[in-house]
């Protein structure tokens, strides 16, 4: 291997590093699926419904709908890195200012409205595009490692946030992942995120092409990428920020639920690299085909049998996992790079979209039947369908070229 080639694989591996902590401590973590652990305690301290307390993680899937798009178009003009390092300073401060929040929901309902603005450059797409510029031949693999950051955080951060909660109580909890986003991934990114040179770039990605945003968004497989996560985002997300109360309201101690909870990271954390790594050489729809049937098997779990939350909480890993490694693989493979930062941003806003709504239903469902198990068979009969929806996708289009 030429030295030219040894110093493009070592920043490529750099920036994949920076992106695994990045996506850790980011607001796809912390602002949505480690959420859940707040739940309660902010409930009891103020009074509110659980539907009114769950409303963040809605709020926020709603802005992120706003936000991915330009994120897109603000990534594709000035490069992740820029904008990168702007928001990780930005979403410190959203998540400090909860330390202060008063006995008002109008308050409480703002800050998650900020919080989803200021951190506009953290979420996934930034830190995948980037790496996307630096691999070909393993670039399922290299965005599954960069992925796995989120899994890393789904394990690490419900426990630091346990761990805060069990000494201080939940408004410290909020200041201490400030903290270390602001004194953790600002340096690890600053030093670690790298964009290849025009030259650089050439030879990390020889296929260097790809269909126009406008073209792309008039074909047959954007749409069925737009329905098929709209429809996981329903699901998905929604049964990750009610896992801890629903396991609870099952028989299970806080500290159990919490421990499920970690649980479910973990398995994220592994099917982030693993599902990476698979889809470099399984077709992508299929893979997650496997993972839909998975996930819908969770819900039924869920409503008849929680005992086996451990089991659920891992089937629900894998299925968050797959979902972003395999959405920024088919939109490299479809549609190749030209536009590869608004494509990504308007799906994964679709995506959002449908997890906002799920969010409202889940908990709307519980708060009316009294249990979470309606909303459970209607969320597995979902992802039944996705499963459908995947055979439809078509052969790539861009093949992998030659740089590992």
């Amino acid at each position: 291997m030429s030295s030219e080639s040894s110093e493009l694989r070592k920043e490529g591996v750099l920036t994949t590093f920076g992106s695994v902590v990045g996506l850790a401590f980011g607001p796809s973590v912390i602002a949505i699926l480690a959420i859940s652990p707040f739940i309660p305690p902010i409930e009891q301290e103020f009074g509110w419904s659980r539907v009114q307390v769950s409303m963040a993680a809605t709020i926020v899937s709603y802005m992120v709908v706003l936000v991915s798009p330009l994120q897109g178009l603000l990534v594709d003009r000035f490069g992740p890195r820029k904008v990168i390092l702007t928001s990780i300073p930005l979403f410190s401060l959203g998540l400090a200012s909860l330390y202060f929040l008063p006995d008002s929901l109008p308050v409480y309902y703002t800050i998650w409205v900020l919080i989803p603005l200021l951190s506009i450059g953290l979420w996934p797409l930034g830190y995948l595009q980037a790496v996307s510029q630096w691999f070909e031949k393993k670039l399922g693999f290299a965005l599954g490692c960069a992925n796995a950051g989120i899994g890393v955080g789904s394990t690490v951060v419900p426990l630091i946030i346990a761990a805060i909660m069990a000494v201080y109580d939940w408004r410290t909890a909020f200041l201490g992942l400030a903290a270390i986003v602001l004194f953790i991934t600002w340096p690890v990114t600053y030093f670690t995120i790298k964009e290849p040179l025009a030259s650089d770039e050439h030879r990390a990605n020889p296929a260097g092409l790809g269909t126009p945003f406008k073209t792309a968004t008039r074909e047959p497989v954007f749409i069925l990428l737009c329905v098929a996560f709209f429809l996981l985002g329903l699901t998905a997300t929604s049964l990750v920020t009610q896992q801890v109360p629903l396991l609870i309201e099952a028989g299970w101690t806080q500290t159990e639920a919490s421990f499920v909870q970690a649980l479910f990271g973990f398995s994220l954390l592994f099917a982030r690299v693993f599902i990476g790594f698979i889809i470099d050489h399984v077709f992508a729809p299929r893979v997650m085909q496997v993972v839909s049937i998975g996930g819908a098997l969770a819900c039924i779990l869920y409503a008849v049998y929680p005992q086996a939350g451990i089991v659920s909480a891992m089937l629900l890993g894998f299925l968050l996992g797959a979902e972003f490694d395999v959405l920024a693989f088919l939109i490299k493979r479809y549609f190749g790079n030209v536009a590869y930062g608004r494509l990504y941003g308007v799906i994964f806003g679709v995506f959002y979209l449908g997890s906002g709504l799920g969010i409202l239903g889940l908990s709307s469902s519980r708060q009316v039947f009294g249990d979470y198990d309606i909303g459970l068979f209607i969320a597995a009969g979902i992802l039944l369908s996705c499963v459908v929806l995947n055979a439809f996708l078509p052969a790539y289009r861009f093949k992998a070229g030659n740089q590992d």
